[in-house]
Order: structure tokens, then sequence, then C-alpha cells
């Protein structure tokens, strides 16, 4: 008997953990898209007004920003410091391939920062100052569909979780 409620309980609790831990990228994406906006922000303000070199630039904003998206910023500028031939872009590509791994971003939100990289460091103030006003946009409306998914699917994951442990608990035992 005594087995059975300890072999239940650990049923539970594990479907329950696997429903959080869903429930916890729901969580998270908002938060990562927040703080890709502020640093993207931060950028437009090197450019524009501390006319920083791009590596400079870079490397300030890691070392303002979020950890979350910091090591972003800081592998694009250790790329391009590298002086290996890469362009802004190739850096940034480079750096956001290290970075998907590791984040809960989806492949709408990828495809937005690889298309700003694209742009990076290749034209002129202007044209950079507006494709980071672009690239802001986008992941301000990439931000408000995460918060929506968020408060349809947090709850339900977590539900989902537990109440899948019971089942199967009753199922078994």
């Amino acid at each position: 008997m005594l087995f059975k409620l300890v072999g239940g309980t650990m049923v539970i609790i594990s479907c329950s953990m696997i429903g959080f831990l869903v429930a916890g990228y729901y969580q998270i994406r908002p938060k990562i898209l927040r703080n890709l906006q502020t640093a993207i922000s931060m950028l437009e303000t090197e450019i524009n007004y501390g006319r920083s070199p791009l590596p400079e630039a870079l490397k300030n904003i890691a070392k303002k920003c979020d950890k979350e998206v910091s090591e972003l910023f800081m592998n694009t500028m250790k790329y391009l410091s590298e002086r290996s031939g890469l362009t802004a872009g190739e850096a940034w590509e480079k750096a956001l391939e290290a970075f998907a791994p590791n984040s809960n971003l989806n492949r709408g939100d990828f495809e937005i920062l690889s298309a700003f990289g694209k742009y990076l460091g290749a034209t002129d103030i202007q044209d950079q100052i507006k494709n980071i006003k672009l690239t802001l946009t986008h992941l301000r409306q990439q931000e408000v569909a995460a918060l929506e998914e968020r408060q349809k699917n947090e709850k339900l994951w977590r539900y989902l979780g537990v109440l899948s442990g019971i089942m199967i608990f009753l199922l078994l035992y």
C-alpha cells in the first residue's frame, strides 16, 4: 500500500513538473522579447547619438542589457573583433545561431532578428535607424502575440500536467 502511495505521488509530481516546464516557456518568451527590444533600442541610441563604432556599441549594450540577451550582443561583438573577415550581418547571424538553442524564442522571432542582422552595419546611419525601428515594431507585435499565447496556454499546461498525473495514478493504481 505504501509503495502504491509513494509511486502514485511520484507520478503526479512528475506529470505536474512537465506541465509547469511547458508553462514556463510561455512565461519566458515575452520577457526575452521585451529585453531584446530594450537592447535594440540601446543600439539605436548608440548609433544615432553616441556615434559609437559597432563593436564598441555592441559591447556597451551587452554590459547594460539583461543577461538573457547580452550573450547575443557580446558574441556579435567578439565575432566582429576577431577580424576574420566577417561582416556585421554575418557576425550577427553566427551569434544568433549560438543564441538560438538557449532561448525560448520561436521561428518567427528568429526570422525578425535574422532580417535585422542582414542590414546591420551595411548601410548609413539613417537606414540603420529605419531598420532598427522596423525591427522594434515587429518585436512588439511578437511580444503582444506571446502575451496572448501565454494567457491562453500557461494555466492550461499547469492544469494538464497535474490532471494527467492524477489520471495516470488512478488508471495504474
